[in-house]
């Protein structure tokens, strides 16, 4: 393809793409400002659900309340239960209607004796509506109404609120309808029941308070899902009305769905009712927010493919000049995957460790050809010797997802030990389970077997004095930590002076070499063994008391006093024993065992001493 051409394409490529990229652009643009509106319909409900309570709901019950408190609270009350004294009845009708009269949502203000009889009630006359003082001869027993039996039974002067329903008189709902609530409080009198205050207010102005604005469309409805108030006056109080009205109706998807808000009235309105204030976005709102954006995002739609025909007639020449770099690009790529594929170890292997591919500086570590390998397990590398631990670590990880690093001890085709230092990474699909594993690894046998040489004395096959001083550390701190018994076992072979001197040091180093084995097969393989200088052996015994390591060094004296080593005849040792103690460090506990060792000498040799 000619410069040319690759213009003209790149200049329709670029043209295209700024225009898939307004649209997606716009797109998301969108969809956020969507979720701006729907953020900001959620907060412009919760902002008027505070204004109608703070301002309208939470005062009016609250006035309420007071109004009845004041009432209990007149000492006249529980004198006039006490006595029924006639000047005192008078007296509590006038404050009854003092009370009532200032209030006009008060429909009713009564007192109610404990047999559940009208002592006093105050009414609202429907003909001229003022409140008047209801006669005696009119005056009803309401010991069967439920606001009674609730209140009665209440042990302490304390509020009461009814549900919110439609007002009843004889036993029939009053029309026009009057929405209503009670408030009462009993009176208690020695502990006991005495009668109760209750008081019928008027809640019509308040759902008319409460009930409209100009973004939401307002309902309240109860524990039940009936209406206390709806959007539509018809539907109000449906239970009571008889009219039924499922929130399906109203609520497609539930109060639960986008545009829907709901806020607990349980709070401020302590009925049986546990009221949910529900606001329902109106569709002409939400409709009108929803233009606006869109036409905002039209005009920056329009505005960016202008923009991308002017952009991607400049922009079209670059991509033609970095043709042949890239072409150049792909062949360094090509010649750095072949350098990875020849110096780096890799394998691919699916999750049961079946392999899928390798590189082939895996072949030449292990020996093995890629078709040898591949559709193998990952086993047909394992040493025997590797630490189980190192597997259940290494699977554990992996299968959790997560990257293991560590090293492994591998075997070669032909038998041979190589290590690698390995990270294994788990590939995952797009359902986020394990696709695969990759590995990749270095070899690092020489850096192993040096590390080897150095911490190994070369003659006796035990750890050198410089680990051993690292072991000591280690396991010091260890058992400090944990809580547990540490032991130490010097050992010395007895006259081995007299060995060089009388057979010569060959004939020394064969004595080293056997004592050095025979300690090494009579210890525990959790026991650390060393030569700690010239003819003298240490050992380290983790987890192993006082006792413990005396046994032990009785048995390793044992087993060099019946040895018969070649040329030199009989030999023995000497060993001291010494245990951690609070507060010890490497000095202190090897200083123990060397001065046991040292009475062990003192008191004729071939002996063990605890220190």
């Amino acid at each position: 393809m000619s410069k040319y051409n690759f213009y003209k394409f790149f200049t329709l490529y670029f043209i295209l793409f700024g225009i898939a990229i307004s649209v997606l652009g716009s797109f998301v643009s969108y969809a956020l400002q969507v979720k701006d509106i729907n953020f900001d319909m959620a907060k412009k409900a919760n902002e008027i659900f505070e204004i109608k309570t703070d301002s309208i709901l939470k005062p009016f019950i609250e006035n309420m309340d007071n109004t009845v408190i004041s009432l209990v609270s007149n000492n006249t009350i529980k004198e006039f239960l006490k006595t029924r004294d006639e000047h005192a009845k008078n007296e509590l009708e006038q404050i009854f209607l003092a009370v009532s009269s200032s209030q006009s949502i008060i429909t009713q203000a009564r007192l109610i004796c404990k047999d559940g009889k009208e002592l006093i009630r105050v009414e609202k006359d429907n003909n001229n509506d003022t409140n008047i003082i209801v006669e005696k001869s009119k005056l009803q027993d309401k010991s069967d109404t439920y606001y009674f039996q609730k209140v009665s039974q209440m042990k302490e002067e304390r509020l009461w609120h009814s549900k919110i329903d439609l007002n009843i008189e004889h036993g029939k709902i009053e029309i026009p309808y009057k929405p209503t609530i009670r408030l009462a409080m009993p009176i208690i009198t020695n502990g006991e029941f005495s009668g109760m205050v209750i008081v019928n207010v008027l809640v019509e102005n308040l759902f008319l308070a409460i009930g409209k604005s100009s973004a939401f469309e307002h309902y309240i409805v109860d524990k039940e899902n009936n209406y206390i108030l709806h959007a539509n006056d018809k539907f109000s109080f449906n239970k009571y009305k008889n009219i039924k009205r499922s929130l399906n109706e109203d609520f497609e998807n539930g109060l639960e769905a986008k545009g829907v808000y709901t806020f607990a009235l349980d709070n401020i309105l302590k009925n049986e009712d546990k009221a949910t204030l529900v606001f329902k976005t109106k569709k002409s709102y939400e409709n009108s927010l929803f233009k606006k954006e869109l036409n905002t995002i039209i005009i920056i739609l329009i505005a960016n493919i202008i923009l991308s025909f002017i952009v991607a007639i400049y922009i079209s020449k670059t991509p033609t000049n970095l043709q042949a770099a890239l072409v150049k690009a792909h062949e360094k790529l090509n010649e750095f995957a072949s350098i990875v594929d020849k110096y780096v170890i890799t394998a691919t292997t699916k999750p049961d460790s079946t392999i899928l591919s390798v590189s082939s500086a895996f072949e030449s570590s292990s020996g093995y050809t890629k078709s040898e390998l591949i559709g193998k397990k990952m086993n047909i590398i394992n040493n025997p010797q590797q630490d189980k631990k190192i597997f259940l670590e290494l699977w554990s990880t992996i299968l959790k997802g997560e990257v293991w690093s560590g090293i492994m001890k591998n075997r070669t085709k032909k038998g041979d030990i190589y290590w690698l230092e390995q990270n294994v990474v788990p590939t995952l699909d797009k359902d986020k389970k394990i696709e695969s594993f990759v590995s990749v690894g270095v070899d690092i046998t020489a850096k192993v077997e040096l590390e080897r040489l150095a911490s190994i004395d070369k003659l006796t096959g035990a750890y050198n004095r410089r680990m051993i001083d690292e072991f000591m550390k280690k396991e010091i701190f260890l058992h400090v930590r944990d809580s547990k018994n540490l032991s130490l076992i010097m050992a010395d072979i007895d006259h081995f002076k007299l060995v060089n001197d009388t057979y010569g040091h060959q004939a020394g180093d064969a004595v080293l070499s056997d004592v050095g084995r025979i300690i090494s097969s009579t210890i525990r393989k959790s026991d650390i063994f060393g030569r700690y200088g010239g003819e003298e052996f240490i050992v380290i015994c983790p987890n192993t008391s006082s006792q413990q390591a005396l046994i032990l060094a009785q048995k390793i004296r044992e087993e060099i006093e019946n040895f018969h080593f070649a040329e030199v005849g009989h030999k023995t040792i000497s060993l001291g024993v010494a245990t951690l103690i609070a507060n010890d460090e490497v000095e202190n506990i090897i200083k123990r065992a060397d001065d046991a060792l040292y009475i062990a000498k003192k008191e004729g040799r071939n002996r063990v001493v605890l220190g």
